[in-house]
This record gives structure tokens, sequence and C-alpha cells, in this order.
């Protein structure tokens, strides 16, 4: 490694350290975090590359990382300083899952953090404990996963205690290891074609050329997945021929079934994955109603629409708990927020940050948002309700209570969604068996009256 190049990535991990400390201790979304830091201290492709994955690992390890800290110290991990505390979870990281960072390089890089954000008896104490830890996994955990599959299935795939404790009884000893394994693991990049500049078959060519390998891997007519590199840059992303966007995330699109003509709404639209899909879809030949009311991420949202071309999607910045519309549409998509459980592998912050009691805070909101978007929807007209979860609070409970079966009928959505039915208009796609991100949809017809 030349001079230079190690000075960058010294300069990586402090930046690093700073995106951790917002994560942990102040609750910052990591995403945000990692924008807000590449924005203030642009790096090398390099040097980005290398960040997320500092990052996001060490996020995604927090409490594997904590057991073994523990273990090679003399004191509680409570009181180390928090700084320090980021420094020897990032070096823990590096140890376990960084094949190209050299076991005697992150020792040193890390006690030269130390020194910057303590001083020199904390040096010598993250030099001592970063020494002591297991370069390999085998042998690491002294926890037996068939006496005690909760307590291994919290450290070995660093889920909290709470939610390892629900899924145990909810899919019992192996399903709960499973789906701890699935959620543990880095998520692949995928993207969706954008059938308004292009077709897969066309952008896997296009990105081919410019060196980014790619392949459809499942049933979803619009998705590719990237198998090495970020093709954020290329002037196929710039152009708008694809966004970024998990196959699950896609279904929901395909299970509203847009038509030419309609008149369409996206309750809680952004970033606007779905809303351009559902343009694409209609060809623009339609009304889309893509409607929010976070300012950051209705920019986002105006970003995305303008670079995919998706001229029928109309921004309205509004509260989906009191939407400003009269009614009179055809199809609505209630993509509500939740606890984004599904979608632990792309936003491992999510299981620190969500707490038992959002649950049902969080299942209040979505019954409410519901109801309101019933209210708009024509007679005979399609309503789907989405969220990248599977709590039962905030799945069927929620359309039970907000949908009367007097006034919506359960209605199945196009033949070749059916590997994800679960039963009559209802969808799922199951983390561990599907290999997607975590989704519930389910589609219903309000009766005329």
């Amino acid at each position: 490694m030349l001079r230079g190049d190690k000075l960058s990535l010294d300069k990586v991990r402090d930046a690093a350290i700073d995106i951790l400390l917002r994560v942990f201790e102040r609750n910052v979304r990591l995403d945000d975090s990692l924008d807000r830091t590449l924005r203030r201290r642009p790096q090398s492709d390099r040097g980005r590359r290398f960040m997320t994955q500092l990052v996001y690992g060490t996020v995604r390890h927090k409490a594997l990382c904590d057991y073994l800290i523990a273990e090679c110290l003399h004191q509680s991990i409570d009181d180390l300083p928090k700084p320090i505390l980021a420094v020897l979870r990032m070096g823990v990281f590096q140890a376990l899952f960084c094949d190209q960072v050299p076991f005697p390089a992150m020792v040193h890089t890390s006690v030269d953090l130390a020194k910057k954000r303590g001083h020199a008896g904390t040096a010598r104490l993250v030099n001592a404990v970063l020494k002591r830890v297991p370069q390999e996994l085998d042998g690491a955990i002294s926890i037996d996963p068939i006496a005690e599959p909760a307590r291994y299935a919290a450290i070995r795939y660093s889920i909290p205690e709470w939610l390892v404790d629900r899924w145990l009884v909810e899919r019992g000893p192996d399903g709960l290891l499973a789906l701890c394994a699935f959620l543990n693991e880095q998520a692949p990049r995928t993207i969706r074609a954008n059938a308004l500049r292009t077709n897969p078959e066309t952008l896997e060519r296009t990105l081919e050329k410019a060196g980014f390998t790619s392949s459809s891997r499942t049933p979803v007519p619009e998705e590719l997945t990237l198998e090495k590199g970020m093709p954020i840059r290329t002037k196929s992303f710039l152009h708008g021929d694809f966004i970024f966007q998990d196959p699950a995330s896609m279904i929901a699109a395909h299970v509203l079934d847009p038509q030419p003509g309609d008149r369409i709404l996206d309750v809680c639209a952004a970033p606007g994955g779905k809303s351009t899909h559902i343009a694409a879809m209609i060809e623009n030949n339609g009304i889309v109603v893509a409607a929010d009311q976070e300012p950051r991420r209705l920019s986002r949202l105006i970003e995305n629409v303008e670079r995919l071309g998706t001229a029928s999607v109309h921004i309205v910045c509004s509260d989906a708990l009191t939407p400003p519309f009269r009614g009179g549409f055809d199809r609505i998509l209630v993509d509500a927020p939740c606890s984004g459980l599904g979608t632990i592998r792309r936003h491992p912050d999510v299981k620190w940050r969500l707490k038992p009691t959002d649950i049902p805070r969080l299942a209040e909101n979505q019954k409410t948002i519901l109801r309101a978007a019933g209210n708009l929807c024509e007679n005979g007209g399609l309503i789907v309700y989405s969220v990248c979860t599977f709590t039962p609070e905030e799945t069927q409970s929620v359309v039970e209570a907000a949908l009367p079966p007097d006034q919506f009928e359960e209605e199945d959505g196009p033949a070749w969604l059916e590997p994800w039915r679960v039963s009559r208009g209802t969808y799922q796609t199951d983390p561990a068996a599907h290999s997607l991100d975590g989704f519930f949809l389910m589609r219903l017809r309000k009766r005329s009256s």
C-alpha cells in the first residue's frame, strides 16, 4: 500500500468513527449519517467503498463485537468512553470480516484512532484488547446454539434480545436461527430497469460495457442483481435507465396492477421507487399522485421522478394521516411507515433503533392511514396495503381493523405472483424462505355501494 493510500484510509476510518457515534449515540439513521459525512468529507471511490463497508459491517455485527470486547476487558464495557468503544467495535469487525485488512495494520490504525479520540491510556487499552480478540468466528462464541438458541442468535447474529424472543415463539428454534442468519447477511445490490427508457436485457448489456456484471435472479420482470460494483456514476444511471430497489419492493406495483388512464394515489411515496414504477407500468398514460410529508424524503422523490422521466407523477406534500384529497382514485397504494424489520439486511441500524413499544404505535398509525385511504378509493377501485415487515400487529391485523369486509373484498393479483401468495389477495415475502426483503402486501377491491 502506498503511503498516500494509507493516509487516505486512515482518514476514512476516522470519519467512520463519527458516523458510528451519530448512529449509536444520537440515533441518526445510518444511511443519513453516511451521506452527511460523504458530503462534508468527499472520498475517492475506493475510500467510499471502504467507509461504507466499515460502518455498515460494524452496525450489523454490533452485539457480536461487544460480546468479544467484553471477553477481553477487565472492566465493564459500559465504562468505556463512547469513541473508544466505537474504535474497538470497528476493530473487531475488521478482524473477523475484512479479509483485505491485515491484522497488524488494523491494530495499528485502531491505536492511532484511540490516541486521537482519547489519550495514551486508552490507546494502550485498545492495543491490548484487539491483540486478544479472535480473528475467526469458529470457537469465538461459548454459547450452545441447541441449548440456548435465543441467546446464541442474539450474539452471533447481533439481534436485540426482545426481537429474538418474539421470533423464537413465532418460528421455533430452527426458524429463529434461519431468520437471524439471513437478516445478518449483507443484501445484494439490486436495481429496477426503468421500462420508460430500457429493458432488463438491454440494461444488462449496457452495464456490462461499463464494467458492471448483473443478472436476473427473481421472477420480478424488471429486476437485475449486480454481481460487483456500484454503477451510480454511469451514464445509464444519470439518464434514468434504472433505480436501486429490492425485488420485494417491486412486487407492490405489480400487486396494484395499474392500467393506462388510471388515477392512482401513492399515499406514502418517498423516495419514489414505487411511484416511478407505477408510472413506468402505465407508460405515463394516467395520473400518479405521489404524496409524502417529510421534506428530506420529498427532495429524493423529486430527484428520482425527474431522473427517471416519469412525467405522470405529480408530487404533493401531505400528511397520510389526514390526506388533503376528496377521493376519486381508481387505485391506491398504501406503503405505510412500519417497523422495517424486513429490510434489516439493507438497513442494519433498524434493529438497534426499534423498541418494543414502537410496533403497537406504528400499527395504530397504519390503521389510521389505511382508513383514510379507503375513503379516497372509488367504488369498484383497488387498494393495496404494503409494509416492509412481518409482525402480526402491522400486517393482517391492520387490514382487518381498518377496512371492513362489508366494504372491501380481498382479490388476487396477477397469476405470476403466486409464489408469494399466502391467501386470497395476500402476499408475503419471507426473508428466510425467499431470499428477499420481508414484505407483506394485501390487495382489496372496494365494493360498489
